[in-house]
């Protein structure tokens, strides 16, 4: 089962996907199937998958004209390009630091996977708590307040690196930047969104 969000925790464009996958294949058997229990997955196997997912994406935002862009149709893919190109620099060199090496996580050029995530076959609880991840929405309102000088103020989940905490934005800004999360014509939405 897979999750599509179009967001990240700072409200920022960051197309990506969380997917609950067993870890085992199903083999079919005489009168059903058996769950066949498989080792999880190497750091190379993961850094390949991870070349093979960025060089795939790629290929395909080049075969639909969105790489480099070139002119959307409506305003509201105009500020989602916009977005996705200030978030994701296609071409230029990633120059921050690469994140702390955690197992089966790998990082290439704005793309990453982590697939160390597992969960017991009797975790109900943790697989409500993953889902519920996945498929919440963009904006957290407990975390939007009313900065001292007017301005809207949404407090980040995590601090960015140079220290940043909240985000300040006027009404406008605020609708710009939630407008550039709304998910394009005939896609999937996740709790919380709509499409255009």
């Amino acid at each position: 089962m897979s999750f599509i969000q179009f967001f990240g925790s700072a409200l920022q464009v960051t197309p990506h996907f969380h997917s609950l996958v067993p870890d085992g294949v199903f083999v079919p058997r005489e009168g059903g199937v058996r769950f066949e229990p498989l080792p999880p997955p190497t750091q190379a196997e993961v850094e390949r998958l991870l070349r093979v997912v960025r060089h795939r994406v790629l290929r395909l935002l080049e075969k639909r004209g969105a790489l480099p862009a070139q002119g959307p149709e409506d305003a509201l893919q105009t500020y989602q390009a916009h977005c996705l190109q200030q978030r994701l620099r296609w071409t230029e060199v990633d120059v921050r630091l690469p994140p702390r090496k955690q197992p089966r996580c790998a990082f290439l050029e704005g793309f990453s996977l982590h697939a160390n995530t597992l969960l017991h076959a009797n975790d109900r609880q943790g697989l409500e708590r993953l889902c519920r991840y996945g498929a919440r929405g963009a904006l957290a309102l407990e975390r939007l307040s009313r900065a001292e000088d007017g301005r809207i103020a949404y407090r980040m989940k995590r601090p960015l690196p140079d220290g940043t905490t909240h985000l300040l934005f006027t009404g406008l800004t605020l609708l710009r930047q939630l407008a550039s999360l709304v998910p394009w014509k005939r896609s999937p939405a996740t709790a919380g969104q709509r499409s255009a």
